[in-house]
């Protein structure tokens, strides 16, 4: 059946009206043509108005100067062909056009936010151009139910393929010392905790056990993705490689910005973003040295909701701008609150390229390196967890299967965790307290209990399992994580302490040779 055109916008008008996008798209669009070969720039330019059409939100209108113009006829064909991308346009801005010109206004932000979108699955496949055309079928998979503003909906793929029983053994021996019997963690079955604490000195063994079971994960329930925080660099190297094992890609903000539209919210209602704007400010406020007293933390509330309601895709410029304002407005002097903003802002850490649930659809390995201020790298990892956190925390629950089994969505592991641990992350926190029925997955690798005693959460008794090497901990931590029997100092080289889930000691488990 053939698509009813709108009857305020007639086919032979779209025919012969110029649509153009920007230099900034061409050149985009330009290197996926080069790829994939296409002859014409009328075949990208759909491609993107089509990616863009995928998604719910309406796209941000594009700035820079104007590339070159393709005429109606070409970008959309004729008869029943220009009708469905006409009708399509229409129905994702849920009413007709008041005229030509802001039609051509709507495509033209379609054309420039696919652009983005394709170029990032162009970098991600690093050129290669069946790996290109494999990620763009991947975002064709359908999710099923009415998509909101890319957050809350399911991950396909996961939803689809069936549970698995994630039964991992602990690293690549994992035997009792004592017995020499097989030690083994149920990570998704029921009444139990998916998420998991490795601790120990350096060299112990921590992150080569971790990323050994992280790898098992991958082995046994391809479709998870992964979002893992690299402070030293190692996650990604020869020996560890999760970047080759989840196929991710691997980025160091800020001269690799992360694509995510960070404070994007599904709830737009006044009381949805009264409290997104609440737990934004909260996020930043618990930065060490951030300079938000009570008083700032409140002017920080107030910008926020502003900000978030005056802009979509909202970014941290946006909300540094809008607490100089209301700064200003009050008659206040700039101060600490504002210098933090600024400092953040100096660096692009985020662009608005792929909303929450295309993000957390793919894998990531986030590096956070040594020259990057403290501030900066705890930022990245408390405005990612938060984005998580609201994403993954307003799906409906993961499915199980007969035996009740929880399918996985994400694994969300953070290595270095003392270098965060202590900053009271809501997003952390809401990751490890409410995501286990919604398929979350956090694995936490740091040096000691000690780093844990800094939380007001208790995070370690959330943990399904514990796994201590050798280290020099306060022995009041180690005993009250573990225990009067453990003793972490005296230990072998690759052995470790490992609670799982409800059993009632630890043992002593050799995870490696």
């Amino acid at each position: 059946m053939t698509p009813k055109e709108p009857a305020s916008l007639q086919l032979d008008q779209i025919a012969s009206t110029s649509f153009r996008a920007t230099e900034d798209t061409d050149g985009r669009l330009r290197r996926l043509k080069d790829t994939l070969g296409f002859g014409n720039h009328n075949i990208p330019a759909r491609l993107a108005i089509a990616r863009s059409l995928s998604v719910p939100e309406a796209p941000a209108a594009p700035s820079g100067d104007a590339g070159m113009i393709i005429r109606g006829q070409n970008l959309f064909g004729t008869g029943t062909d220009a009708a469905t991308w006409v009708s399509l346009i229409i129905e994702h801005a849920g009413r007709a056009p008041k005229d030509v010109a802001e039609f051509q206004a709507w495509v033209r932000a379609h054309w420039a936010r696919g652009a983005v979108m394709l170029s990032s699955l162009l970098d991600e496949a690093d050129g290669n151009s069946d790996e290109v055309w494999r990620l763009i079928a991947e975002t064709t998979v359908p999710t099923g139910g009415k998509r909101s503003a890319g957050i809350g909906e399911g991950n396909a793929l996961n939803d689809t393929v069936g549970v698995v029983p994630l039964v991992l053994p602990i690293g690549e021996v994992s035997q009792d010392a004592l017995t020499r019997s097989e030690v083994l963690w149920p990570l998704n079955a029921p009444g139990g905790s998916p998420h998991a604490a490795f601790m120990g000195g350096v060299g112990s063994g921590k992150t080569r056990t971790a990323t050994f079971m992280l790898r098992a994960i991958r082995q046994h329930y391809p479709p998870v993705p992964l979002i893992a925080f690299d402070f030293k660099g190692d996650m990604t190297d020869d020996k560890n490689a999760l970047d080759r094992a989840f196929g991710a890609t691997v980025l160091a903000p800020p001269h690799q910005p992360i694509p995510l539209d960070v404070l994007a919210i599904a709830d737009r209602s006044p009381t949805g973003v009264t409290l997104a704007a609440q737990r934004l400010r909260d996020s930043l406020a618990t930065l060490k040295g951030a300079g938000f007293g009570a008083i700032q933390k409140g002017l920080l509330g107030d910008a926020a909701e502003q900000a978030l309601r005056a802009h979509m895709p909202c970014r941290l410029a946006d909300v540094r701008d809008a607490l100089k304002q209301v700064y200003a407005a009050r008659g206040r002097s700039e101060d600490g609150a504002i210098t933090t903003l600024d400092d953040l802002c100096r660096f692009d850490l985020f662009r608005p390229d792929l909303v929450p649930a295309e993000f957390f659809g793919r894998s990531w390995v986030i590096r956070l390196t040594a020259e990057l201020p403290d501030l900066v790298k705890v930022s990245v990892v408390t405005l990612l967890t938060d984005a998580l956190d609201r994403h993954l925390n307003s799906q409906p629950d993961a499915p199980t299967d007969a035996a009740g089994n929880r399918a996985l969505r994400v694994l969300c592991v953070i290595d270095e965790a003392h270098r965060i641990l202590g900053n009271s992350l809501p997003g952390l926190s809401g990751l490890i307290r409410l995501s286990r029925s919604k398929g979350g997955c956090v694995i936490l690798i740091s040096q000691g209990p000690d780093d844990f005693s800094g939380e007001e959460d208790e995070f370690l008794n959330e943990m399904g399992l514990v796994v201590a090497f050798r280290t020099n901990a306060d022995a009041k931590a180690v005993r009250r994580i573990l225990g009067p029997g453990a003793n972490l100092v005296t230990l072998e080289k690759g052995q470790a302490w490992v609670k799982v889930g409800a059993e009632p000691v630890p043992r002593r488990v050799i995870a490696w040779r």
